[in-house]
This record gives C-alpha cells, sequence and structure tokens, in this order.
C-alpha cells in the first residue's frame, strides 16, 4: 500500500533548536543564540513511506532525528510510537531525506529536530 504524502504537520522552528550546555538561564539562553545565528535546515528531498500499515494512516508521531552538517539525517528514532511495523517503515523512509544543513555563521552544523509527522491517507 502506498501513502501518497509523508507532511511535516509544523515547522522546524518549535524543537530543532538545543540550549547550549552553558546557558544556564533563559535570558542566557537567548543572548546565546543571539551571538550565534543560526539558519535551520530545509527539507530539500522527502521519501514517503510505501509499506505503511494502514491503521496508521492520519496518525501523527514524534520524530527524533539529528540532521548532520551534510544535511543527511543519522540517529532517527520515533518517540511517540512503539510499534515495530510503523517504526520499520517511517525510519527506512526518513534515512533517504535531504535536507539543507543548518548553518551557524555561514558554516554548516549539525542540529537535533523532533519533528511531529502527520501521515495522510493515499
Amino acid at each position: 500500500m502506498k501513502t501518497r504524502n509523508l507532511v511535516l504537520a509544523t515547522a522546524f522552528l518549535g524543537g530543532l533548536l538545543s540550549v547550549p550546555a552553558f546557558a544556564t538561564t533563559t535570558a542566557a539562553h537567548f543572548q546565546t543564540n543571539a551571538a550565534l545565528p543560526l539558519e535551520l535546515p530545509v527539507p530539500a528531498k522527502i521519501v514517503s513511506p510505501t509499506d505503511l500499515p494502514r491503521t496508521f494512516q492520519r496518525v501523527t508521531v514524534m520524530v527524533s532525528l539529528v540532521i548532520d552538517e551534510t544535511g543527511q539525517p543519522r540517529d532517527i528514532r520515533i518517540v511517540s510510537a512503539r510499534d515495530r511495523a510503523l517504526t520499520r517503515s517511517l525510519v527506512s523512509a526518513i534515512s533517504q531525506w535531504q535536507f539543507t544543513p543548518a548553518r551557524r555563521n555561514g558554516a554548516p552544523v549539525s542540529v537535533k529536530a523532533i519533528l511531529p509527522l502527520e501521515v495522510i491517507e493515499a
């Protein structure tokens, strides 16, 4: 069964930025991020799963991943679901995704993202 589309349910803004280890307060966190501007990664290629169980269509799942300096997704984990078939299908598809890399001061950097994904039925 083919799924027509796997849609990013929200923008990357929510889970993409992480608090630097040395920023101990909210104010310090915002001062640190202001000093080091970050250009967020943008999806360049999204591959939909081809073997997604029908019971998971129209379901939103949380996915944790690292987008490395080359724009490749790494350390992909399905956070909100425990079904093996769903996890296998989504991880396989997401591992084929491609992003423009995040950049800090013009240099590509690795970032961690937590994305809600909604599966749209075919």
